[in-house]
């Protein structure tokens, strides 16, 4: 206990917001998951990328597909689908490997940079402007190689780390269209189902904990415990990665992966419910429903308290954990010590 009742009540309040974002993120995250959205994004920048086609052994097929198929980034994935992460260095290799293919030397692999010049400028896979892209790295690459002293790295190995940026400054991109067109979409439907579904109103829940100081201490204890759980950082710390399409985990395009995923998801959302139900009365009855539809004025206020609640939800878990942390942190500081007479004032 703070010895400040306003302290707690915001403490508790924070805590409320943080659980409630967990079980949206994790509902959220197990429908991306369970219709693979980051594997089609990802197959959709591909194909967008690399539009032109190659034949290899009779098949023709874009280049973006091909590198969808290479056994660098393919896991369990179907042919002519993406899996949800591609690691840089695999994308490069996959793709340099496709555009350097010779089909009348097949095992030909080239050895000098300027072997990869000379397959860039004769190659038809690449647009005309991600072809120049690619050789401006190359001569810069050359370039940085020639003027720097301690070759620690040879110009091949600079060339494919400017690919490897570029791809992974692409992938940023995608994350934020992913996120604008598919994460922030489906949290708001998820959010306001879950706030109507528990009852979960701002203005209500803040009337309980200001007039049950018992429930307010024992919720603003249990966010400070929470605080200091590593399980939950660790938690926050993979929600944030999902939305990197920088992420390498091939095998999380697997079913059983997949699987195991929402199985801690399903369980992230008990645990969170549970702790709600724990302190604070959710979920409909026939009082808090009477009390809904009594009066408009009654109404508004409730549909005022719920829409209060799916905008701190969009606020997402991780803002509320670190604001939970600064203000546990002040919480726990307590009251200054007031001064007396027997110590001088000091």
């Amino acid at each position: 206990m703070s010895g400040l009742p306003i302290l707690d009540l915001v403490v508790g309040m924070i805590f409320i917001y943080f659980l409630l974002s967990i079980v949206c993120s994790s509902a959220v995250e197990i429908i991306l998951s369970a219709n693979k959205i980051r594997a089609r994004v990802l197959e959709k920048w591909l194909r967008t990328i690399f539009p032109n086609q190659i034949t290899i052994n009779g098949q023709t097929r874009s280049l973006g597909t091909a590198i969808m198929d290479h056994c660098l980034t393919t896991a369990l994935s179907k042919k002519g689908r993406s899996t949800s992460y591609i690691d840089a260095k695999n994308f490069t290799s996959a793709l340099l490997e496709k555009i350097s293919y010779d089909p009348s030397k097949p095992l030909n692999i080239p050895a000098k940079i300027q072997d990869f010049v000379e397959a860039i400028e004769k190659s038809d896979l690449l647009p005309q402007e991600l072809k120049r892209v690619f050789l401006m790295y190359a001569n810069e690459a050359t370039e940085t190689f020639n003027a720097t002293k301690d070759k620690m790295k040879s110009d091949i190995d600079l060339f494919r780390g400017k690919i490897e940026n570029w791809f992974d400054t692409s992938m940023d991109r995608v994350g934020g269209f992913f996120k604008a067109h598919y994460l922030r979409p489906w949290t708001i439907v998820v959010a306001a189902l879950a706030v109507m579904l528990l009852n979960a109103d701002s203005i209500s829940i803040a009337r309980y904990l200001y007039s049950n100081p018992e429930a307010r201490v024992q919720l603003a204890d249990q966010a400070v415990a929470n605080v200091q759980d590593s399980s939950l950082q660790h938690y926050l710390d993979n929600l944030e990665r999902s939305i990197a399409f920088t992420h390498n985990d091939t095998a999380q395009a697997t079913l059983e992966k997949i699987q195991t995923n929402i199985a801690a998801r399903e369980r992230d959302i008990q645990t969170a419910k549970q702790s709600l139900e724990d302190v604070i009365p959710i979920g409909w009855n026939t009082s808090s429903w009477h009390n809904t539809t009594g009066s408009a004025g009654s109404f508004l206020l409730k549909l005022l308290g719920l829409v209060l609640s799916v905008f701190a939800i969009m606020m997402g878990a991780p803002f509320w954990f670190d604001t939970l942390n600064k203000i546990s942190n002040l919480r726990g500081t307590g009251p200054k010590p007031s001064t007396t007479a027997t110590d001088g004032g000091k």
